[in-house]
């Protein structure tokens, strides 16, 4: 896997010395995306076969990377399309957390936009059924994955752990270090006992343990909501609280919902990628819209009135030019400075 993913980061790397090749009228971009099970994964797919379908262009994707990351090479001119999150561009403009030592942080996230914000799903906390945890106080000397090295839905689940118990980690439970990719392929194999992302509901990624053995979805205890790391959580840009049903997944274990925190994402640009590239990808988006709903059901929730939700960085000049055309009603914020 690791192979695979350094390889198809040295053809984008490759790509990107020569700007956005075009070649026999083609232009050929690059997209950080997630595994295919993930939600931002499932969009990324599909935005890309919309878009190669209709458009002579070809997106070279790859995964791998947290979405910090990204954020940086986008902003760096590395890579063009990368999943843009809220939460990781509040603390790029506020120099905090993952952030807090880079000095460069707020300008370099002045260089991002975004296209289309779209939810990224709950954070859904699963054990396999046999494994006797049956809430997150059981996690005391277990295996834990709460997201890859320093990225920001890893600080989400740390402080859902800090809110809802008094376990500390790596003194009471022990951290799996892993990007997205591997810890799917680690909990399959049974080498961690907890496996903690967020993803839409249902997620193919979490059926397929499912399918391996019986589940158990944890949820956020009801009392840990009003303890300060929680109310941390919430207070950032793009949270939302959701709820799992006890059937979600064919063979889960639940016998009752579960409360946890949801959160948006977008689809992330870097400024200065061609603006007629980025109108026309986001003009084909939308008078395709429907063959992009037809590859997940959660896509229907992708819509004009929530195609700005939660975004706390300008459009991109392109994208905002389609919006305007089609009549969108594009929050202030969100117009971006240079179209002014």
């Amino acid at each position: 896997m690791n192979r695979r993913i350094n390889q198809m980061a040295a053809i984008g790397a490759l790509a990107l010395c020569f700007g956005n090749v075009h070649a026999q009228g083609k232009t050929f971009l690059t997209m950080d995306s997630f595994p295919a099970g993930s939600t931002p994964g499932q969009f990324g797919i599909a935005f890309t076969q919309v878009v190669q379908k209709h458009l002579p262009i070809e997106i070279q994707v790859s995964v791998g990377k947290p979405a910090t990351k990204s954020a940086v090479d986008a902003a760096k001119g590395k890579v063009d399309l990368f999943l843009s999150a809220p939460t990781v561009n509040h603390f790029m403009q506020t120099k905090t957390a993952m952030f807090a030592k880079v000095n460069d942080a707020p300008e370099l996230n002045k260089n991002l936009r975004n296209i289309i914000s779209y939810p990224l799903g709950p954070y859904q906390i699963v054990v396999y059924e046999d494994s006797g945890i049956r809430t997150l106080q059981d996690f005391k000397g277990k295996k834990v994955f709460l997201g890859p090295p320093a990225g920001a839905a890893t600080k989400v689940a740390m402080q859902i752990m800090e809110g809802a118990t008094t376990l500390k980690p790596e003194q009471d439970y022990e951290v799996m270090r892993f990007d997205w990719a591997s810890a799917e392929t680690a909990f399959l194999d049974r080498q961690m006992d907890v496996y903690i992302a967020p993803t839409t509901l249902p997620s193919p990624s979490i059926q397929q343990f499912a399918l391996v053995s019986k589940i158990r979805i944890l949820g956020v205890p009801a009392e840990a909501w009003e303890q300060p790391a929680m109310k941390a959580a919430m207070g950032l840009p793009g949270r939302t609280v959701e709820v799992i049903p006890k059937d979600a997944y064919t063979n889960q274990a639940n016998d009752e919902e579960v409360k946890t925190i949801g959160s948006w994402v977008g689809l992330g640009v870097r400024k200065d990628l061609d603006e007629k590239i980025v109108y026309q990808m986001t003009k084909t988006l939308w008078e395709n819209i429907a063959d992009l709903r037809q590859t997940a059901d959660w896509m229907k929730v992708i819509t004009k009135e929530t195609a700005f939700k939660e975004s706390n960085i300008p459009l991109h000049a392109g994208a905002y030019r389609y919006y305007k055309e089609a009549g969108f009603d594009v929050p202030a914020a969100q117009i971006p400075p240079e179209a002014k």
